[in-house]
């Protein structure tokens, strides 16, 4: 889990160690998460003696099979020799496309090899762009809507994408929402802010995604957190306009047909679309901000005496007595909590 936040914070694959058999199903629950939310990692796990395979030696355990579901790519090092290359392709599949987790396996008898190979060259990954024809098309979409709706999720975010797409949003006005677990990709005190589309969602915003005209998905995958459990959209054809942005295009089309798939990462489609002229700004998105602060204030009461919604609405408040910075960040903190354990 350490690991798969490390990725999640970094974007560069989050790096794990653990020992064979117990070890490594003990680490099955965060090697889940990473492939569920497509975070870059690299696992590596003790293995057996290579001439004791097949003999369900003490531990044994047959890590293709076991997490051939779990992980992008499940890899065993036999030959000393290899350890550059398999660890450079591993960070490659881990950072490329959808990211996600790998696993590499190590067979107790090679690690006491040796060999005179050297460290491979530091990884970097293509970042796909889109082309000119995708950003027309995309104008002539957001020019014809009337009720847009961004939404944003997913990985392969940096600190410049972040800040492009609040000047995006801006610039549109356009209401935004989060999805599952991405609540700090957008400050929640911005006036374009919608809310979170996770767990336990704001039934006015539910209900202004299901009406919209235009939905952007920028950089997740339509699961069932930013679906609402595969219900606001028909699928396979949604009815309303989808544009969904993601760098694997595996992933575009899988459950729902859009009308413009766009393979890119999140920068450098948020850079491409500050460069359209802006030629009309929806106004509804102040609406959709006043309907988010109103559900932050409308504290549901929890079982059991710690009530979570107050601890947190008291987090907010001193934040604001303080320090704005410290404040969003508490606010995108305790908002990013309270979905997670299933409280709005």
């Amino acid at each position: 889990m350490m690991a798969e936040a490390d990725g999640k914070l970094t974007g560069r694959p989050g790096i794990c160690m653990v020992t064979r058999g117990p070890g490594a199903t003990n680490a099955a629950s965060g090697i889940h998460v990473a492939k569920q939310d497509s975070t870059p990692m690299i696992m590596f796990v003790g293995q057996i003696g290579r001439r004791m395979r097949g003999r369900e030696a003490f531990q044994e355990v047959d890590y293709r099979q076991t997490f051939g579901d779990l992980a992008k790519w499940v890899e065993e090092i036999d030959h000393v020799d290899r350890i550059p290359e398999v660890i450079s392709h591993a960070y490659h599949v881990a950072m490329s496309g959808r990211p996600g987790p790998v696993v590499l396996a190590l067979p107790e008898d090679m690690l006491r090899e040796t060999c005179d190979k050297v460290c491979g060259p530091r990884v970097e990954v293509a970042a796909p762009a889109p082309d000119k024809d995708a950003m027309r098309q995309f104008e002539y979409l957001l020019k014809s809507a009337e009720k847009p709706f961004l939404l944003l999720g997913g990985s392969r975010w940096n600190e410049s994408a972040m800040k492009a797409v609040h000047q995006f949003a801006e610039n549109w006005g356009l209401p935004v929402g989060c999805s599952f677990r991405r609540q700090h990709l957008f400050d929640h005190l911005h006036q374009n802010y919608a809310g979170d589309v996770g767990l336990g969602i704001n039934p006015k915003l539910k209900q202004r995604i299901e009406n919209s005209d235009l939905v952007i998905l920028l950089g997740a995958r339509f699961s069932e957190n930013p679906s609402q459990g595969f219900s606001l959209f028909d699928i396979p054809n949604p009815k309303q306009r989808l544009v969904h942005v993601h760098v694997g295009a595996e992933e575009l089309g899988r459950i729902y047909v859009p009308d413009l798939p766009i393979v890119a990462t999140p920068e450098n489609f948020v850079s491409a679309a500050l460069e359209l002229p802006v030629s009309k700004k929806f106004i509804d998105f102040e609406n959709a901000h006043i309907d988010y602060l109103n559900w932050s204030d409308d504290l549901p009461e929890t079982p059991g005496q710690a009530q979570m919604g107050p601890i947190v609405s008291t987090l907010r408040g001193c934040a604001k007595r303080h320090c704005c910075k410290w404040r969003w960040k508490l606010c995108n903190l305790g908002a990013s909590f309270l979905a997670f354990s299933g409280v709005r």
